[in-house]
């Protein structure tokens, strides 16, 4: 009997500090059960407070525990599975929360996932069989949307240094890299002129070749930062406006 009252105490005492965010000693107390009694971890409820108090302390030692739990559990209920699926979500490993929701009910959430990982084809797939078309048509609205190429990008500052920065919405930084390639080109072509080909190899090498594989990169940032850009603020209006009671940060 003595051992049951102890046992309730130090539950209690254990839940009453992860319920009130003191989750370094709470976890602490959840290790002192688990160590008294050992079967404590066939049980789930201690095992998942446990987990989510470590989660808040140790993020690898949380997401190891909550993979633990879902060994340990083959039999979990969606709704566990969806509670872990938004812990998951909670320190970006959406492609554990994709992995343990693809084969539950929880469609919705799943669906909301993929759009918080950047896959919105699998997004709008996972909405229309969960039979929200009305998502499924915003996300493909969004597919179809304008967006600027990386390639195309890339090639117009290979044709032009600056312009594909223009074409991806940069201006100044377009004008800025066109104006040092072609200070650069400048230099390089005075120096051949007057065949010092050593100041002219110098200014190709450490100017001209810099300036023009730079403009490259920049062209290609600026377009992937573009459609990022686009990507965030479309998201965020549609977690306002269709998940704005969803639990996932």
């Amino acid at each position: 009997m003595f051992i049951v009252i102890a046992l309730f105490h130090q539950l209690v005492l254990a839940d009453s500090l992860h319920a009130n965010g003191y989750h370094e000693t709470a976890r602490i107390e959840y290790m002192r059960a688990f160590f008294f009694h050992p079967e404590l971890r066939q049980e789930l409820g201690p095992r998942l407070h446990y987990a989510i108090s470590l989660l808040n302390m140790d993020e690898t030692k949380g997401i190891n525990e909550l993979s633990s739990i879902v060994d340990d559990f083959p039999e979990l209920p969606d709704s566990i599975k969806a509670e872990i699926a938004r812990l998951y979500v909670q320190v970006n490993r959406h492609y554990l929360a994709i992995n343990l929701l693809s084969d539950t009910e929880e469609k919705e959430l799943l669906g909301l996932i993929y759009l918080l990982d950047d896959q919105p084809s699998n997004a709008r797939n996972t909405f229309v069989e969960a039979g929200d078309y009305e998502m499924a048509g915003q996300i493909n609205e969004f597919i179809k949307g304008p967006q600027k190429s990386e390639k195309t990008a890339v090639l117009l500052s290979l044709f032009l240094p600056g312009l594909g920065q223009t074409y991806a919405g940069n201006v100044s930084q377009g004008a800025m890299d066109f104006f040092l390639n072609l200070g650069s080109a400048y230099l390089f072509y005075n120096a051949l002129r007057q065949h010092k080909y050593v100041d002219a190899g110098l200014v190709f090498f450490f100017l001209l070749n810099r300036f023009y594989m730079g403009s490259l990169h920049n062209a290609q940032e600026l377009a992937f930062e573009y459609n990022e850009k686009q990507r965030r603020e479309w998201l965020k209006i549609m977690l306002k406006k269709y998940f704005s009671s969803t639990e996932v940060d």
